[in-house]
């Protein structure tokens, strides 16, 4: 996706939600309880065995909740463990302890599973590598359809939609980057390709299908993508943490070298010079002179990890800004989109003392166009977008007596 950074800063505009309960406590300190629920089936996909070239396999995630919390709509972090793509869990300690630290300052989380590639061990090229990645990169956007699912229809965890990261500890690391950031089937390797494009491209088909998988933000703890060069204006935040001596993924751009296959990668101090250099917001911790993970083992630096990535998620979650609610702009003009979120039936209510027509567009992540109306500058318009998937999207209103476009977010649940 190749839009103007002009569009990327609206849209993170578009995407944050009010500063409510954001006291100084909630998100900050640990104030809740944690509950606790095991076994949740969020989908299922394609994992072969020997004797079985077409067995399927049920993905499951934990999900832990602060107990009496009452707000409506609640940030989740969706985690996914470490272990080179071959071994790990979703009770792994350190997703646990991650998992349990955020919930108790108001978080909803979720650890998933994702299809292990054990037969990397044995026949280890490098084709092989790149499926393990998409395998578990795909499984996690499953798992982002499944809340955006939920929301859509029992609404059972009370996830606000706008507010979905996605993060993990190495190979999960792995998983979340790319699936915010490989978004173009041109940047698929090539000798991946085939593979790719039968196992669902680029949302996969580990369940959930038709809903969105759209997140606000990304937490990689020793991770590192494919190459740093997939990563566009229009994405979203990150926030990491490596060890400069990490001699299992890269700090920097490498070759690593997992269970004998040799692959260049990105790691995070490129990953964040290339956030930096294109103006996409971003929050980098370096553990000088550790190695890969420190946090699994050491209290002191998983104390370090969580008030890190703490403070760059209350930034995140708390930060004023413009919303859906009515806002006034040039020439007194207030903007009020209603209901929302919707079913694709919504109005916009326009007052101010501004003549005359406005142009009005829905636009989908990437910028594109999707519907396009005009609408009188006064009184309330109603829209129909019942053909829209499930997703988040932005309506832009401009005219010639607008000085700039004004952009409401729109979140539709079919």
């Amino acid at each position: 996706m190749k839009t103007s950074l002009t569009f990327f800063l609206l849209l993170l505009i578009a995407l944050k939600i009010d500063a409510q309960n954001c006291d100084g406590q909630r998100y900050y300190d640990e104030i809740f309880d944690v509950g606790y629920q095991g076994f949740i089936e969020y989908g299922s996909a394609l994992q072969p065995t020997l004797f079985d070239p077409q067995a399927m396999t049920t993905l499951f995630l934990d999900i832990y909740q602060p107990e009496n919390d009452t707000l409506s709509a609640r940030p989740l972090i969706i985690w996914a463990f470490g272990g080179a793509f071959v071994f790990g869990t979703r009770t792994s300690p350190d997703i646990v302890s991650l998992s349990n630290s955020f919930t108790r300052r108001g978080y909803v989380n979720a650890s998933i599973d994702y299809r292990l590639s054990s037969d990397l061990i044995l026949d280890n090229d490098v084709a092989n590598a790149y499926e393990a990645v998409m395998k578990a990169s795909h499984d996690m956007a499953a798992a982002v359809r499944f809340f955006y699912k939920d929301a859509a229809t029992n609404n059972e965890y009370r996830i606000d939609t706008t507010q979905i990261y996605i993060g993990g500890v190495s190979a999960g690391a792995f998983a979340a980057l790319h699936v915010a950031h490989l978004d173009d089937l041109a940047e698929v390797p090539t000798e991946i390709y085939n593979t790719f494009i039968d196992n669902g491209g680029l949302t996969g088909n580990s369940g959930n299908q038709g809903y969105s998988q759209d997140i606000a933000g990304v937490i990689s703890l020793s991770g590192a993508i494919g190459d740093s060069a997939w990563i566009d204006p229009i994405d979203i935040p990150i926030v990491s943490m490596h060890g400069t001596q990490d001699d299992i993924v890269p700090f920097g751009s490498e070759i690593i070298t997992l269970l004998g296959v040799n692959l260049p990668i990105d790691g995070s101090s490129s990953i964040h010079a290339k956030l930096d250099e294109i103006g996409t917001e971003n929050a980098f911790y370096t553990w000088y002179g550790a190695g890969h993970t420190p946090f699994v083992a050491s209290p002191a630096y998983m104390d370090t990890t969580v008030t890190f990535v703490r403070d760059f998620l209350y930034d995140q979650v708390c930060e004023q800004v413009a919303t859906n609610d009515e806002d006034v702009f040039d020439n007194d003009l207030s903007v009020h989109i209603f209901p929302n979120p919707n079913n694709g039936y919504f109005s916009i209510e326009l007052n101010g003392g501004l003549q005359g027509n406005l142009d009005v567009s829905v636009l989908d992540y990437s910028g594109r166009e999707i519907i396009s109306t005009r609408i009188i500058s006064s009184g309330i318009t109603n829209l129909d977008a019942s053909n829209l998937n499930s997703g988040i999207y932005l309506i832009r209103l401009y005219g010639e007596h607008l000085s700039k476009p004004v952009y409401r977010r729109l979140i539709v649940q079919n």
